[in-house]
C-alpha cells in the first residue's frame, strides 16, 4: 500500500504538466485516449462500462487496437488514503477491471509491464464523473477543451495578434519536446500549423510568396516533430526541431520586429 500511495503522489504532481489546453482525445467510439511512454504501446484507450468497470485497449501509434500478447496491467483507483488494486480480466483485446471503487473524483493510476521489462510504464487518468455544463458529458469525458484548440484553434485577425499565437505556441513545442509531453504536442502540432498558414494572407503583397514557401517548411518540419512524437521516439524530432527554428526565424525577417516578436498578454 506504501508504494501504491507513493506512485499515486508522485503522478498528482505531474498531473499539472501533462495537460494541454484542457484538451482530451478520444476514438471515434467516445474512449478517452491516453499517451503511454512506449514504442511498441504509445496510447491506451480507456472507457467505463455500464456497470463502472475500467475497460482499457492497447493501441499503436495510428491509434489502432493492438494485441495484449505478454503485457501485463495493473490498475489502482479510488481515493488517495484508500487507493484499491482493481483485479483484471481480459476480454479480447480488451483488459477489463473488477468494479470500480465508489466514489467521484480519484485518479486511475495504471501501470504497464511490457515483456520482458524490468520497469512498468506508468500512466494515468482522471476520474471526474461531475457533468460538465457545456456538452452535459462526464469532466473526464468533455471534449470542450477542443473547440479552440488543435485544428480549432482561434487565428487572430491582427498580424501582431497571429505573432504572439505562433511565439506562445513555439515556447509549448520546446517545452513539451523538453519534457516529453505527447498529448501537449499532439494538441500544438495540430494547431501550429492552423496559425502558420494565414501569415501569407496577412503579409505584404510583394512577401507573400515567400511566406508561402517558408510556411509549408515548417509546416512540413511540424510534421516530423509530430510523427517523432506519434511513434514515441522523441530523440528523432531533434532535426525537425531544429528546421522549425530555422525556419521561424526566415520567416521573422520578413516582417517588422516588434510584430513578428509579439507576445501575448498576461
Amino acid at each position: 500500500m506504501k508504494k501504491i500511495l507513493l506512485l499515486l503522489a508522485m503522478l498528482l504532481a505531474l498531473c499539472g504538466s501533462l495537460h494541454a489546453h484542457g484538451r482530451f482525445i478520444f476514438s471515434p467510439s467516445g474512449g478517452r485516449i491516453l499517451a503511454i511512454d512506449s514504442v511498441s504501446t504509445p496510447n491506451a484507450e480507456f472507457n467505463v462500462s455500464a456497470d463502472r468497470r475500467f475497460e482499457i485497449t492497447f493501441l499503436d501509434k495510428d491509434r489502432k487496437p493492438i494485441a495484449i500478447g505478454e503485457r501485463k496491467l495493473v490498475v489502482t483507483a479510488g481515493d488517495r488514503s484508500s487507493a484499491k488494486k482493481l483485479s483484471v480480466e481480459t476480454h479480447g483485446e480488451t483488459l477489463v477491471t473488477e468494479t470500480a471503487p465508489a466514489g467521484d473524483d480519484y485518479y486511475v493510476i495504471m501501470q504497464l509491464r511490457e515483456p520482458g521489462a524490468s520497469k512498468s510504464i506508468p500512466f494515468r487518468l482522471h476520474f471526474n464523473t461531475a457533468v460538465c455544463s457545456e456538452c452535459k458529458k462526464p469532466e473526464w469525458q468533455c471534449d470542450c477543451g477542443s473547440q479552440k484548440s488543435g485544428k480549432n484553434v482561434e487565428v487572430p485577425a491582427e498580424l501582431a495578434g497571429l505573432w504572439a499565437e505562433i511565439n506562445q505556441h513555439t515556447e509549448e513545442l520546446h517545452e513539451g519536446t523538453a519534457d516529453k509531453r505527447y498529448e501537449a504536442i499532439d494538441e500544438v502540432t495540430e494547431a501550429f500549423p492552423v496559425l502558420a498558414s494565414a501569415l501569407p494572407g496577412k503579409t505584404d503583397a510583394p512577401k507573400q510568396a515567400e511566406a508561402g514557401k517558408l510556411v509549408n517548411a515548417l509546416k512540413a518540419a511540424l510534421n516530423g516533430v509530430r510523427d517523432a512524437f506519434a511513434a514515441r521516439k522523441p530523440a528523432e524530432a531533434a532535426p525537425h526541431l531544429d528546421e522549425v527554428d530555422k525556419t521561424l526565424a526566415q520567416l521573422k525577417a520578413l516582417y517588422p520586429a516588434e510584430v513578428a516578436n509579439a507576445k501575448l498578454k498576461e
